[in-house]
């Protein structure tokens, strides 16, 4: 019973400090436009949805059988099997350069196709090697996160210069965004 609740314990503290923020966001609802989402709809969102996977997990640890497996551990059990010993520093190495390369990259290609660009490389450099998914995969987000950034969340997102520019207005109309 006590492995139990040492595994419910961080999803404890984050519940309480989810909860303790949803409450320092009623300070927001003032900020607000009448008709329009306030300042406070989408962190309280979040918060929302991060206090219910709380409570799901600390129920679900508290009402399993048997000795519970720590999350990590749960994920860790088929990669183990496979690739027990192996590190890739070059792949982190990698990885963060292509982290490092994408916020730069934004403001001259814009957010839609240096997102594409993001997360095909990230694929490539995470060796998954199926071009036609990795093509669809990145396209299909990016145009997914354009949408949701500026058609319901209204964050405005760097467009590019020149050419790229052009291609990210022409987007925008053609996914109705102004």
């Amino acid at each position: 019973m006590k492995a139990r609740w040492k595994l419910a314990l961080p999803y404890a503290a984050l519940l309480a400090g989810a909860a303790f923020l949803y409450s320092r966001t009623a300070d927001f609802a003032a900020l607000g436009r009448p008709g329009q989402l306030g300042p406070d709809f989408w962190p309280r969102a979040v918060l929302v949805l991060l206090m219910l996977v709380c409570a799901f997990e600390i129920a679900r640890v508290a009402l399993s059988r048997g000795t519970p497996a720590a999350p990590a551990e749960r994920a860790a059990q088929p990669a183990q099997a496979e690739e027990q010993g192996r590190r890739y520093p070059w792949l982190l190495a990698a990885g963060i350069g292509l982290t490092v390369l994408y916020v730069p990259g934004m403001e001259v290609l814009g957010f839609f196709l240096a997102t594409i660009l993001y997360l095909a490389g990230f694929m490539l450099v995470g060796r998954y090697r199926r071009l036609g998914v990795i093509a669809a995969c990145s396209v299909l987000g990016s145009l997914a996160f354009v949408f949701v950034f500026m058609k319901i969340v209204y964050v405005s997102l760097p467009l590019g210069v020149g050419p790229f520019l052009r291609l990210s207005t022409g987007l925008m109309a053609m996914l109705g965004i102004h």
